[in-house]
């Protein structure tokens, strides 16, 4: 027999409450973001907008007060409902920022090889990219 996915009406304040329900996913998926990118956790200048991006994720909410009171930063907030994400959620957290680590290594790496490669008088000039140009 066809297992029938859950399915979820919207509150009766919502627009679309009378024409529209959500229906969960039977399998696993993973959000694509299309206009906001999960920042690194590392950098105090980003930490505000990471802690936004994550709780709108990858915990349940409907309205922005589920994820953040008024008199709460995003990291306070995030904080205090970081229990809720699930474990298998947090192990997508880590690899994103295990992606952004290894981007970073790789890039460094990059310009110590170029570095490298433009101080070596073996190697033509025209051959070495220049990285101070933009794509």
């Amino acid at each position: 027999p066809t297992k029938i996915n859950e399915r979820n009406t919207f509150e009766s304040v919502h627009p679309q409450s009378s024409s529209h329900i959500i229906i969960k996913h039977t399998t696993p998926v993973v959000p694509v973001l299309l206009s906001l990118q999960i920042l690194r956790r590392e950098p105090e200048e980003t930490r505000e907008r990471y802690c936004h991006a994550l709780p709108t994720l990858f915990v349940p909410w409907r309205s922005v007060h589920d994820l953040c009171a008024m008199n709460q930063t995003w990291f306070e907030a995030f904080e205090i409902r970081k229990p809720l994400i699930s474990s298998s959620s947090l192990k997508i957290i880590e690899n994103i920022q295990l992606l952004y680590e290894c981007k970073h290594d790789r890039d460094e790496q990059l310009h110590q090889v170029l570095g490298e490669a433009q101080n070596d008088s073996k190697i033509d000039p025209i051959l070495i990219p220049n990285c101070s140009e933009e794509d």
